[in-house]
């Protein structure tokens, strides 16, 4: 996704090479004469060679062999007492990372992916099947990511609510600042390796086929920012550094899109919205549930009133949490009153449950409506014109307000949806949500590198240049480099999470430890 945020220029001088190649001329090679070559010689980098190609092909066995039984094993359902509280939570976590993954993947390719179905558009078609609302949500990207902040909202509060609650107001605060010391780190440290990765890669020309690719005829979608590529690494370093200074400024309001990853604007953002939230939560600790509720409540509507739709929407799933242990607590309370009239309870009990199952799920399909609100021409989409026409006019795009309201309503729905809690706690889910965030972080690097360089060659083999190519050969292709790189994304994301985001993880909660001792 690229905005049009301001960017601070670089104190880099130099042109960045845009495809791989150089502003001067390469130094001349030293002469190498054939007649001082030996047979001896030769057979020797023949065997060093054949040696050396065994090794690799041994190397990649055992990282594919392993990766594969790392996966099995977290695929492989927990024990029901090991399952958390807010698993169903994070298995919406992975679920909308998929569906990032797959707008972020067609974003190159169509514009028709951004749009409703049935809106007046000269230049973009717009009565495809994943146009319609709901069946956009396999491509609605941006909606996913507003998810995203709802459920952080969400999983950041609920245990300090909880502990609130139960009058643990010492345990709740100890938590919360345990969650403010490390949220940075946590944050922002994986990204920067990421980040770093697509620089050196950079370097060494991993992004020039993508550069070829959007100069070309196959792209027919959007077009996204790639990394510069610089004559020297001394170049590329410093300029690797003036970019994410800027991006990693916490007192940044606007959104910020890095070249050395666009899709990390929500890093910055992620961090804001959760000092936002814990300083909420930290002022409210004190005060009745009620009392607390309608603060946050009140803070949400501010938010929402300033167009900080971001913070607004980690408010709302604090509002969320709060229902959620509210809920929790009535369903201790009668579990320790005494027994009614059985026929009695019965009968009133089961009609009331008939309303409110039918209620949330009502609350549910809203909510659904609402993410599917199309990133352009809403206000020519049947069926989101008048919510187009009542957004706030200080809003520039209306999704951004509406939006927000359809990731809160549907952690609601969430909890009371047994069928829905069930199969996002199912180990598919749960593995994409263990995963989301390293996930998240390379799949992007990996489209605009391997999947720029992959789809062009997968079109050609399958049936020639752009203009002979079919709709079915198209739509083909586009499916066999869709499935390559999801496979691909989310092995590369397995190996980011073992090899970075956990250890990490570790570091920043011994760092803390060792702090607090």
């Amino acid at each position: 996704m690229v905005g049009s945020g301001s960017r601070e220029s670089s104190s880099v001088s130099e042109r960045p090479l845009l495809f791989g190649h150089t502003s001067g001329s390469r130094p001349s090679s030293p002469v190498y004469n054939e007649k001082q070559s030996t047979a001896q010689s030769s057979s020797f980098w023949k065997q060093a060679s054949y040696a050396a190609s065994k090794t690799s092909a041994r190397a990649i066995s055992r990282i594919v062999r392993g990766l594969a039984k790392s996966i099995t094993k977290c695929l492989t359902p927990s024990a029901p007492a090991e399952t958390s509280r807010t698993a169903s939570y994070d298995g919406l976590r992975g679920v909308a990372c998929l569906v990032v993954f797959n707008f972020h993947f067609l974003y190159p390719y169509t514009h028709t992916i951004t749009y409703g179905y049935g809106g007046v558009n000269e230049d973009v078609a717009t009565r495809f099947p994943h146009q319609l609302p709901f069946l956009c949500l396999l491509v609605r990207g941006r909606a996913m990511v507003t998810l995203f902040f709802a459920i952080s909202g969400f999983v950041l509060s609920h245990g300090f609510l909880g502990a609130v609650r139960s009058g643990r107001l010492t345990d709740a605060v100890s938590r919360l600042s345990s969650l403010a010391i490390r949220r940075w780190l946590r944050l922002f440290a994986p990204a920067s390796i990421s980040m770093m990765l697509v620089c050196l890669s950079s370097y060494v020309g991993a992004f020039d086929r993508g550069y070829e690719f959007q100069e070309g005829e196959w792209l027919t979608g959007m077009w996204e920012e790639h990394p510069p590529r610089y004559t020297t690494l001394r170049m590329q370093l410093l300029d690797f550094w003036a970019e994410w200074w800027a991006w990693s400024s916490p007192f940044r309001w606007s959104f910020y899109f890095g070249y050395y990853d666009p899709h990390t604007w929500t890093i910055p953002v992620e961090f804001r919205g959760s000092m936002v939230l814990f300083l909420v939560l930290l002022a409210t600790a004190g005060l009745k549930p009620r009392w607390s509720f309608g603060i946050m409540f009140l803070v949400t509507g501010y938010c929402l009133s300033r167009e900080l739709w971001e913070v607004a929407t980690f408010t709302g799933g604090a509002l969320v949490a709060h229902l959620h242990q509210a809920t929790a607590a009535r369903r201790s309370s009668r579990q320790l009153l005494p027994n009614q009239s059985v026929s009695t309870s019965t009968s009133v009990g089961s009609s009331q449950a008939d309303a409110l199952f039918g209620l949330h799920i009502v609350a549910f399909l809203f909510s659904l409506f609402l993410l599917s609100f199309p990133d352009d021409g809403a206000g020519e989409t049947p069926g989101f014109r008048w919510l187009e026409s009542i957004a706030p006019l200080n809003y520039a795009s209306a999704r951004e307000f509406w939006q927000p309201f359809g990731a809160v309503f549907i952690l609601c729905s969430v909890e009371h949806l047994h069928s829905l809690r069930t199969a996002l706690s199912s180990p598919l889910p749960q593995y994409l949500g263990k995963i989301s965030f390293a996930f998240y972080l390379v799949h992007g690097p990996l489209l605009h590198s391997a999947g720029m360089a992959l789809q062009p060659t997968l079109w050609t083999y399958i049936g020639g240049g752009s203009e002979e190519l079919s709709d079915a050969h198209w739509l083909g292709g586009l499916f066999i480099g869709w499935m390559t790189m999801l496979t691909l994304s989310i092995a590369v994301g397995h190996l980011f999470w073992l090899m970075v985001d956990l250890p990490l993880v570790r570091a920043t909660r011994w760092l803390e430890l060792k702090a607090r001792k």
